[in-house]
């Protein structure tokens, strides 16, 4: 069972610009501004080939749309910080839409008089976290890339809208299989949507930029889409992390990485793997460290097979962590820089370079 989040959020951005790393947060739909609660994104992984290389921002259309509030007692257990990895993110591809409610759809379609739908673009975004899989999905959803960043917290930077290159259905002239055409409508709890999926394209350019700057660029970005302070945490549980923290340190023992993932199983030797077994095996367990609070921050030096070497080699057999974190809003990260040559070098000359002025 995933985590769903398209019906509750109201403005979103992300930023995939530099390789292997996607950033970003999501405002969720509250009764008052001073009320809406902010998910942060600090994923392993690159986004899909039409949103790699790319920051953009996104909210259904409609502003002020009404819709389910986020109460954080309806996702008890569910982490402000999603740490783990990216899987499907794409603005791409369209999905078939209805106006009326639910109940009125299907009682309709019983009748033999289904209401019309309509075509609109679909921004799917899943990823892996501590709380297992997270999918928002927005049919009619507005998207923008960004041309310029930023120059400072006065400055929103320019925006375009971001095209949507998969073909709408009623245009698309391109040679169909022979074949009936299906529609499919999937129900899912009290949801009903009537969708089509389209294969993303291929060939995206994109920049490069600091962790700093895309940091930086978050904290501005929460503040132009809330105007004011989101809401914080909840107090009582942030003393319970910070004193059963405190207690680990003094008291308990840290055990290896590797140890704690449930049903450990023997990880191939990265040599035989091509890149496309590479990039599975690495994300699955990406996935597994996610679920215990353990994240991957990747430098711009190190590839997936780079990566996928350092965890089954060093991380999993000497990293080490406390099991009583597990679970909890603890997140700690494994940075490869630490581990990456070339960084070692460009840290030292910086050092040499600002001692000598």
């Amino acid at each position: 069972m995933a985590f769903r989040l398209g019906d509750y959020v109201v403005y979103g951005e992300i930023r995939n610009l530099k390789n292997y790393q996607t950033f970003g947060f999501l405002v969720m739909r509250a009764e008052s501004v001073d009320d809406q609660h902010v998910i942060h994104l600090n994923l392993t992984g690159n986004c899909n080939p039409d949103l790699t290389g790319k920051c953009f921002r996104f909210w259904p259309e409609g502003e002020g749309k009404e819709g389910p509030i986020y109460l954080r007692s309806d996702f008890k257990g569910f982490r402000d910080m999603q740490v783990g990895t990216t899987g499907d993110m794409t603005a791409e591809g369209w999905v078939r839409t209805f106006e009326c409610s639910v109940e009125e759809f299907l009682r309709r379609s019983r009748l033999g008089e289904p209401p019309p739908t309509t075509w609109k673009r679909r921004l799917y975004l899943e990823w892996f976290s501590q709380n297992g899989r997270v999918v928002l999905e927005l049919g009619g959803a507005i998207v923008e890339q960004c041309t310029r960043q930023p120059l400072n917290n006065d400055d929103e930077g320019e925006w375009a809208p971001l095209p949507n290159r998969a073909m709408p259905p009623e245009l698309d002239t391109s040679p169909k299989p022979a074949g009936p055409s299906i529609t499919v409508m999937r129900l899912e709890e009290d949801t009903a949507k009537v969708e089509r999926w389209a294969p993303p394209l291929q060939e995206v350019e994109g920049d490069a930029d600091s962790l700093q700057g895309q940091l930086d660029q978050e904290a501005r970005a929460i503040d132009r889409a809330l105007q004011g302070d989101p809401a914080g945490d909840d107090d009582e549980e942030c003393i319970r992390e910070m004193e059963l923290i405190d207690y680990c340190m003094e008291h308990a023992q840290e055990r290896p990485i590797g140890n704690l993932l449930k049903g450990t199983r023997e990880l191939p030797a990265p040599e035989p793997l091509d890149d496309d077994q590479i990039e599975i095996e690495l994300k699955t367990l990406l996935g597994e460290l996610a679920l215990l609070g353990i994240a991957l921050d990747v430098c711009e030096h190190f590839t997936p097979r780079d990566c996928y070497r350092l965890l089954r080699d060093k991380i999993l057999p000497e990293g080490e962590a406390y099991e009583e974190l597990v679970g909890t809003g603890w997140v700690q990260h494994v940075c490869t820089s630490d581990y990456c040559e070339q960084c070692q070098k460009d840290a030292d000359a910086e050092s040499m370079f600002t001692n000598g002025n």
